[in-house]
């Protein structure tokens, strides 16, 4: 029997499970019907809150990208695009095993049929109208500067994906912050 909670406390204990089970066993792990086992509930009741699992996914990546962009943002301290970056890597290096898996989820969300798909499809651009007032000031064209962090991003994402140990990505990192740095200075 589930516990008694209120809409919004339910909604984001669910939020937290999924995203628990994303982070340690991966996307392949969740499915309607488990979650609503871990969450103590039906899935007809679970699916009162999350329809299907496109709404459920959705709603978890939102909340991931909503929680973990404050916490970057707070460590980089409004100093700009490049502390910003250091946030990021240091925030998600921390946690390599959630990243990988969601990475993988983002990965396997490329099939235009995947639930996921259209969370994906514009993420980056959200992220860059979040981040684009800290950069403005910075370079002379920061959409030129977005388009060499998204290839970086990328790039870093798939060396992850094929394997590439954590401290090989970050030496990457340094060499390319230095890179970035000696293009902000000028």
């Amino acid at each position: 029997m589930a516990k008694r909670m209120t809409p919004e406390a339910r909604r984001l204990e669910i939020l937290a499970v999924a995203r628990q089970t994303i982070a340690e066993q991966g996307i392949r792990a969740l499915s309607i019907r488990e979650l609503a086992r871990r969450c103590g509930m039906s899935a007809p009741g679970l699916m009162h809150y999350f329809p299907d699992m496109q709404t459920l996914l959705a709603a978890v990546l939102d909340e991931r990208d909503r929680t973990d962009s404050a916490a970057v943002f707070d460590q980089a301290g409004g100093k700009g695009l490049l502390a910003l970056l250091d946030a990021g890597v240091d925030y998600y290096g921390s946690r390599a095993q959630e990243s990988s898996n969601f990475d993988a989820l983002e990965a396997e969300a490329q099939d235009p049929f995947h639930p996921a798909h259209a969370y994906f499809a514009d993420r980056f651009d959200r992220m860059v109208e979040a981040i684009r007032p800290q950069v403005v000031d910075e370079s002379g064209d920061p959409d030129d500067l977005f388009r060499v962090v998204r290839l970086i991003l990328e790039g870093s994402r798939a060396q992850a994906l094929r394997g590439m140990p954590i401290e090989e990505r970050l030496a990457d990192w340094h060499a390319v912050r230095r890179v970035l740095l000696a293009h902000l200075d000028n």
